[in-house]
């Protein structure tokens, strides 16, 4: 198992308080969604080099293909962007700059938006 998708499974558990409510990792308010946090993210991150708007010569190394403009971008790729960008040997961005607050809203993004859109497909 990656370290981001560790991350995603131990992030995952229940949170429940003591009255019994579980509230789990998906109790941001309201929900992140790619209008709200995923598009911003990929923007201010990713599409540096991750867009499909690049010539090869522009994308840093990053993999033709591996483009991360859209919703259905994010879902296609949602566990890599997880597994790269989540945990303690988290590789991208490959510059750093997200700090432990904005990982942990994309954690929650990935396993509360992302990743369920991805298995519905």
């Amino acid at each position: 198992m990656t370290p981001g998708i560790l991350l995603l499974a131990l992030l995952g558990g229940c949170t429940g308080d003591a009255g019994g409510a579980d509230t789990g990792v998906c109790g941001h308010e309201p929900a992140l969604t790619w209008a709200n946090f995923g598009q911003g993210w990929m923007d201010k991150h990713c599409i540096g080099c991750h867009s499909s708007l690049l010539r090869v010569d522009q994308r840093n190394d990053a993999p033709v293909g591996v483009d991360l403009d859209t919703w259905e971008d994010a879902v296609t790729w949602g566990e890599r962007i997880g597994a790269r960008s989540l945990g303690e040997g988290a590789t991208m961005p490959p510059g750093g700059g997200p700090s432990e607050e904005e990982r942990r809203l994309l954690s929650e993004w990935l396993e509360c938006a992302v990743l369920p859109a991805g298995e519905a497909e």
